[in-house]
């Protein structure tokens, strides 16, 4: 742990928050409401390849410091962003619709769909998108830091 810099730190937090995101997106279209059974074409794959390329990232790092590891380690820290945004973007397109329709219908159709499970698949869809995009920030903030630890010891 104590090798671990402040890069490799945030890269973890930015996969586990897209892990996160992913797990919220899963109870959404599993549970009862309008979106239930609606899955998102390629999210998975975007999500959990995403949060694999950040962990990969993190263990290349500690394996060395070759050439090699550096350029692989930074092509998976830019590659992370790139993948949540993108599931961020097909998620928004599917869930916009369905989230106009419930919200902002007018009050003789608001009565029938917003009903209780309808509401709650709303909100978790909404949450799913707002951990999503917090995880393509912090996964972008991460590839500002550097995933060396600095050899610097603090005076006494």
């Amino acid at each position: 742990m104590k090798k671990l810099s402040v890069g490799m730190w945030i890269t973890c937090i930015a996969a586990v928050l897209a892990i996160i995101a992913f797990i919220i997106y899963s109870v959404n279209i599993g549970a009862e409401g309008y979106y239930n059974g609606a899955a998102v074409s390629n999210f998975t794959l975007m999500v959990l390849g995403a949060a694999a390329c950040l962990l990969c990232a993190v263990v290349l790092k500690t394996m060395g410091r070759s050439k090699l590891i550096e350029i692989v380690s930074g092509i998976l820290r830019i590659a992370a962003p790139a993948l949540l945004a993108w599931a961020l973007m097909n998620l928004i397109a599917a869930r916009v619709d369905g989230l106009g329709y419930i919200y902002f219908s007018n009050a003789d159709v608001a009565k029938e769909v917003q009903t209780p499970a309808n509401m709650s698949s709303a909100t978790c869809a909404i949450a799913s998108m707002v951990v999503l995009g917090v995880s393509t920030l912090v996964s972008v903030i991460a590839a500002f830091f550097s995933m060396h630890k600095s050899m610097h010891k603090k005076r006494a």
